[in-house]
């Protein structure tokens, strides 16, 4: 959608959106001179370190270096696409979007698409309202409340009932004009014979799956009595398919990003008791194994995964297979070990010893590795030597999933202590497991490569401060001067043509500092007078530390003229320097008559800039 979308058009959306009206939506913030400052929705602190400049319509925290335009925050807090946020824009600020060109396939595909989220939310509506005031949801009601659900986690999340009757979704859904076969295509009807038809769910409680806009696109039920199955799902459609959701996502997404990380639980009821002991941030898989699609989803809100399942062989099974997803996709995990605590599943624990015995039991969680390890142990305890090396090897691919060299190396040390190895062996023992590397190439990258790290390269690793660090080889007062006059062409667009004037292009030390005033300059270049935008995430991060520096802009030209002056000095200094080192070499060479001629160049040149 943001190809269709006329560049002017986008623009007019981020002039006539208030970042600070839509950030306040989400965040307390307070006003300090130009800026508005507030609690990092993005991170948890103490103090604040989160900053939303009004007059240049941006933020940015100096806590975790989140930041961004209105656009960007909207598509972080909400976990939006671009075009989701344009249309989420353009509606609450009345600005009209072009109707796209669809060929008639799309046309059809939309259409059935909307009719097919408009029949569910029909639906949900129906089991919820039977939950809530008819007298035959009583018993759901009444195993919600011995559940310990409370009436704010039925609203929530959407509970329901499905009458026992054969077809009373059927009928309701007819005053909507919903034929029995359009149920069936949602997945809420089954077709017995031809043009027969009788409901999916009967005498259950529902649970509503929606998505993170808060629409449903599927149910699970669970039944009231001995029947069987115990759980039944909507089937896959053309538009849900279970293994690309996560349940209570619609509540957790903001919680996850806040809190760090997504607390994965097992089933619908240890969500709704996790969220209740105000565990937001807790959601689980739909009645399946965790898909890789899933663990993608989880990545793109987080970097940490909590596993909670449940206590008995088959929930450690699953602790297992959905760590090894979750690593390989670059998550750090975690599994929260119920075994001993009498309970098993979170909903249990939380309700038969409260909220602070579920706390106590997360802050003693173990690292995945560390989970996987005891699991093994518990099956057959490794005496001999081959065993050992059998043990470790089942171990490698996991450890070797771990991007930090120091946790990998903690691992290795770990699994040193407790096999009674030495640490040497273990990391050739890994490092024996990966394929199609060279030992070399394994050894750079792995434990070992901290001590290839030369001191000339952490002399130039460039680190958050503000605005930017300078390199070694860089004057203080150079570094200073460049971050102000961008501060400064910023304030006035006019200075650009006066600074390539005075310096020409390419005059920075600093390669941040050079990419984003050129990058102001071919802006300028074409008549574009907006906000300077980066698409670099940590330019932009540097360009926002220069514009909430703040200088007095009432002497803009005389500053503007003492940078200039301290670059232009420092660029005659080294020209100066570099003459003497010549100079030298002439008369080591013998050559007096250049060295002399030189050195009356040298005099010239520091009178001329005494002048």
């Amino acid at each position: 959608m943001n190809n269709r979308i006329p560049e002017e058009i986008v623009e007019d959306i981020r002039l006539t959106a208030d970042i600070v009206e839509i950030i306040s939506g989400y965040v307390t913030l307070q006003r300090k001179g130009k800026n508005y400052l507030g609690l990092c929705p993005f991170h948890s602190e103490k103090t604040a370190s989160f900053t939303v400049n009004a007059e240049k319509q941006f933020f940015h925290c100096f806590g975790c270096q989140a930041g961004g335009n209105v656009f960007s925050f909207l598509m972080q807090k909400e976990n939006w696409t671009f075009p989701e946020t344009m249309r989420y824009l353009a509606e609450r600020y009345g600005i009209s979007l072009p109707e796209e060109e669809l060929s008639q396939a799309q046309q059809q595909e939309q259409q059935a698409r909307q009719r097919w989220i408009q029949i569910l939310n029909w639906a949900g509506d129906f089991f919820h309202e039977r939950l809530i005031t008819a007298p035959e949801g009583a018993l759901a009601r009444t195993y919600l409340a011995e559940r310990g659900v409370s009436a704010q986690m039925i609203l929530d999340f959407r509970l329901g009932y499905a009458p026992d009757r054969w077809d009373a979704l059927i009928e309701a859904m007819r005053k909507h004009q919903v034929q029995p076969q359009e149920l069936a295509q949602a997945g809420l009807a089954v077709e017995n014979s031809p043009q027969k038809y009788y409901d999916r769910f009967r005498h259950r409680v529902i649970y509503s799956i929606m998505d993170r806009r808060k629409q449903t696109i599927a149910f699970g039920g669970r039944v009231l009595d001995d029947s069987l199955p115990k759980y039944l799902n909507s089937p896959e459609t053309q538009f849900f398919q279970k293994g690309r959701r996560l349940y209570g996502l619609h509540q957790a997404h903001q919680s996850i990003r806040e809190k760090g990380f997504a607390l994965l639980a097992e089933g619908y009821m240890d969500v709704i008791a996790l969220h209740q002991a105000g565990w937001l941030n807790a959601v689980a898989s739909l009645g399946t194994a965790l898909t890789k699609e899933q663990a993608k989803l989880l990545h793109q809100i987080t970097q940490r995964v909590m596993i909670s399942y449940d206590a008995d062989a088959a929930g450690i099974q699953a602790a297992l297979r959905a760590g090894e997803m979750l690593c390989q996709e670059g998550l750090q995990v975690n599994v929260i070990n119920l075994q001993g605590t009498g309970a098993k599943d979170p909903d249990e624990l939380i309700q038969s010893q409260g909220e602070e015995a579920f706390r106590a039991i997360i802050e003693r969680a173990e690292t995945y590795v560390e989970f996987k390890y005891h699991t093994m142990m518990t099956e057959h305890t490794p005496r001999t030597i081959p065993e050992k090396a059998a043990f470790i090897a089942r171990l490698a691919p996991d450890i070797l999933a771990v991007k930090s060299p120091v946790e990998r190396e903690g691992y290795e040390r770990f699994l040193s202590y407790e096999l009674g190895l030495t640490l040497e062996a273990v990391q050739r023992e890994i490092l024996a497991q990966t394929p199609g590397s060279s030992k070399l190439a394994r050894k750079r990258e792995y434990s070992g490569a901290i001590k290839d790290i030369s001191v000339n390269n952490r002399d130039t690793i460039n680190r958050p401060l503000d605005p930017t660090p300078p390199l070694a080889t860089v004057p203080q007062g150079v570094y200073q001067a460049e971050w102000i006059l961008l501060r400064l062409i910023d304030e006035d667009h006019s200075r650009i043509a006066l600074l390539e004037a005075e310096l020409g292009l390419s005059f920075w030390r600093i390669p941040a500092h050079e990419k984003i005033f050129l990058a102001v300059w071919e802006a300028w270049q074409k008549g574009n007078k907006r906000a300077f935008v980066y698409d670099d995430e940590e330019m932009l991060n540097v360009w926002h530390r220069i514009l909430l520096k703040e200088i007095d802009t009432s002497q803009g030209d005389k500053i503007f003229r003492d940078c200039v002056r301290t670059i232009h000095n420092a660029n005659v200094e080294e020209n100066v320097e570099d003459l003497q080192v010549k100079m030298a070499q002439m008369e080591k060479s013998g050559d007096f008559t250049g060295a002399v001629a030189l050195l009356k160049q040298i005099g010239e040149r520091l009178r001329r800039d005494e002048k």
